[in-house]
């Protein structure tokens, strides 16, 4: 069995932001697509943990974006699992132009969880057959913690609605980046894209939670941010970003 899943796709017009560039949320709902697909064909997917008691949680990621594909364009996305590193189970991603180059490539960490005591399963254990590409890095990132910067600003707060809602029944991760990126305004994003982006998903969120984002800025390096989002229901900060912009 090929241990890269590989599928081709077009941009929609819904796929685009205002600057006709794919949005950063959009290629991470992309990816957790195609990390679904690899994950079921080789039967530790949704379908196979549900009835065990088992869920996959993304808990941290880390994408570096070369160019922006815009509406109408046909790209590639290929995936594969890599490792286990710890608790985690390491997946990384590229995403390719037409002419077949990398535009955007990725590292994520997810933990298999089960579903009512809330403790981690290792995936090689549950699993001992199971191939990984542990020699292929499109990142070769692990795991961190993300270090708040000094001093942050309330930018604004919102609420989960239902449309942020998943199959696990809280805010999914893509909401989260689509609720970072409003932390810039119009003309930020007509001016800069996104170089890098890296985020841990602390804590999740349900139904009717309020979040507060806020944001930071790096002393010396101006074109990097520090975001999080609270969720004032729980105290519990949601999601951390560290997001480098061109």
């Amino acid at each position: 069995m090929n241990l890269i899943w590989e599928t081709k796709t077009k941009i929609r017009a819904f796929d685009v932001d205002a600057n006709d560039r794919l949005k950063v949320n959009t290629i991470l709902d992309y990816f957790q697509d195609a990390a679904s697909n690899d994950a079921e064909r080789r039967h530790f997917g949704y379908s196979d943990f549900v009835p065990m008691g088992l869920t996959w949680v993304l808990s941290w990621a880390k994408f570096e974006f070369i160019n922006y594909p815009e509406f109408s364009d046909e790209i590639k996305i290929q995936t594969w699992g890599k490792k286990q590193f710890k608790l985690y189970s390491m997946r990384d991603y590229y995403l390719f132009n037409l002419k077949d180059e990398i535009i955007c490539k990725g590292t994520s960490a997810w933990l298999l969880i089960d579903s009512k005591s809330l403790r981690p399963k290792i995936l090689p254990q549950l699993c001992p057959d199971i191939k990984m590409l542990e020699s292929k890095d499109a990142l070769a990132d692990l795991p961190q913690k993300i270090i708040p910067t000094t001093e942050t600003k309330i930018i604004y707060t919102t609420q989960i609605r239902y449309s942020d809602i998943d199959l696990n029944q809280h805010a999914n991760n893509a909401s989260y980046i689509r609720l970072m990126l409003d932390c810039f305004d119009e003309n930020f994003h007509k001016a800069h894209t996104i170089k890098s982006l890296t985020t841990s998903f602390n804590a999740e969120s349900k139904f009717g939670n309020e979040i507060q984002l806020s944001k930071g800025t790096e002393k010396d390096y101006p074109l990097t941010h520090y975001i999080e989002a609270k969720n004032l229901s729980s105290k519990k900060i949601v999601f951390q970003s560290l997001v480098e912009w061109n």
